[in-house]
């Protein structure tokens, strides 16, 4: 059995006037003036089949019977002459159309066509700009006539037909509730419209007598000719912090520092998720630049590679053993703890030593910062590289500078900026640290190959 309702676009709790506005809307698309194919004339068909059934009460009430219970619905046979459909609505397309005009019709014609060409040659001797003269003559006649009608019909070219209630669709005085979209006319005439997440959208009063609107949707107030002010682009959410990590084989750690911060995140700005006490144990499953991961029933949390040291060897009893010659052996000794830092197992190249400037230097702003470093490794990758940072002292996070080298030696001009210390580098005096470590991959969030020897520099004008 067909379903009506889906023909139509439809629900089946649509009122008479709904389904009236749905027939004019797919005429629009599939009368044979538009569409003048097999294909066409067969889709109009059905639709005037649907229209003629649900637009009569009694023929609707016993197809709504039949399609409750599954039964077959046999329409009546088309009337021979269709009964009053919808407003300028023809319900048989079949049907030819009425030959009219006369003699006075015709004259009318040519009369208009005369004058329309005189008034035309006349405002080309008046140098009349016809295009402003329309939009005024627009805008004097919309004074007058109401901006929309339930009644409006809408573009061929439209596949959906538009809803019965226009819910501000052109605007709305007083807006119904939801509908939230500020339209606002500026002084010089330009129409924007806000969204409530938009910059300035709390500063703006919708004031009705300078012609300001309310919307319900963008939609609405772009269809109705207003331009977005100032969107506000969403900002791409930040990798997850285990997207730059390497994972190691499992290896259990002891924590060498009072209380070490274990962190959500690789970095100090992170929250703290808990801490661990000196001489503490911990698994480490991977690296993620200077941050280590550590395995925790609750998830993966990070801790500062620098506070981790390997474990010492339990001490060995004092046994009187004998070698070969006769000599009594010397008890095993247990190990110092090892930073793994320092140890650099965690990673897959010793710390860069930097050579100049020397730890603890002084620089003044109008001389040339050259940093030289050496690497106890064979060549770098193709895809790897030296990546120099800088940072205040007093304060947790790193500069990187914007290129990458493949050299060990860098040269920095502060006197770039006049020798005020303003450049790239520095904002102002004071010291500051540097630090040169091996890299690879994302330049925005690298992934450091090796651990760090930090040099301190003093600044002065």
């Amino acid at each position: 059995m067909k379903d009506y309702y889906t023909l139509l676009g439809v629900k089946p709790t649509a009122s008479a006037a709904q389904i009236d506005a749905a027939y004019r809307g797919w005429m629009q698309k599939y009368h044979p003036n538009v569409r003048a194919t097999q294909q066409g004339l067969d889709r109009m068909r059905e639709l005037n089949e649907a229209w003629r059934v649900l637009s009569d009460s009694a023929q609707r009430a016993g197809y709504d019977r039949a399609r409750a219970e599954g039964a077959v619905y046999q329409p009546p046979t088309a009337p021979a002459t269709p009964r009053a459909g919808a407003p300028s609505v023809v319900a048989d397309f079949g049907a030819p159309r009425r030959k009219g005009g006369s003699c006075l019709v015709r004259l009318v014609v040519v009369a208009v066509f005369l004058f329309a060409v005189g008034i035309f040659l006349w405002g080309l001797n008046q140098e009349v700009n016809f295009a402003a003269w329309w939009e005024r003559t627009q805008n004097e006649i919309s004074a007058f006539i109401p901006l929309s009608s339930p009644n409006q019909t809408f573009s061929a070219q439209s596949d959906v037909p538009p809803t019965p209630d226009p819910r501000c669709r052109n605007g709305c005085e007083t807006p119904p509730p939801g509908c939230v979209v500020k339209g606002d006319v500026e002084p010089d005439g330009e129409q924007y419209f806000y969204l409530p997440n938009d910059e300035g959208y709390g500063s703006v009063r919708v004031e009705i007598s300078k012609g300001d609107r309310w919307f319900c949707a963008l939609t609405d107030a772009q269809s109705a000719g207003w331009t977005r002010k100032a969107p506000t682009e969403t900002p791409p959410p930040s990798p997850p912090p285990d997207a730059f990590t390497t994972n190691l084989p499992r290896r259990s750690l002891v924590v060498c520092a009072d209380h070490a911060a274990l962190r959500q995140g690789p970095g100090a700005d992170y929250p703290e998720v808990a801490s661990v006490a000196n001489g503490g144990r911990v698994a480490v499953t991977g690296v993620n630049g200077e941050w280590s991961v550590v395995n925790m029933d609750t998830g993966a949390a990070y801790i500062h590679t620098t506070l981790l040291c390997t474990p010492t060897r339990p001490p060995q009893p004092a046994t009187s053993a004998v070698n070969a010659n006769g000599e009594t052996a010397t008890p095993f000794a247990a190990t110092t703890n090892s930073p793994i830092a320092n140890a650099a197992r965690a990673f897959k190249y010793p710390a860069p030593q930097l050579l100049e400037p020397t730890n603890g230097a002084r620089y003044w702003c109008t001389r040339d910062l050259v940093l030289t470093w050496t690497l106890a490794a064979p060549a770098l990758a193709p895809d790897e590289y030296f990546l120099v940072e800088s940072k205040p002292h007093e304060r947790e996070r790193w500069t990187a500078l914007s290129d990458w080298t493949k050299g060990t030696t860098v040269t920095l001009s502060p006197n770039r900026g006049g020798g005020s210390c303003d450049t790239v580098w520095w904002s102002n005096t004071g010291a500051y640290q540097w630090r040169v470590s091996v890299v690879r991959g994302n330049k925005e969030v690298p992934e450091y190959l090796s651990p760090f020897a930090v040099n301190d520099v003093i600044y002065a004008k």
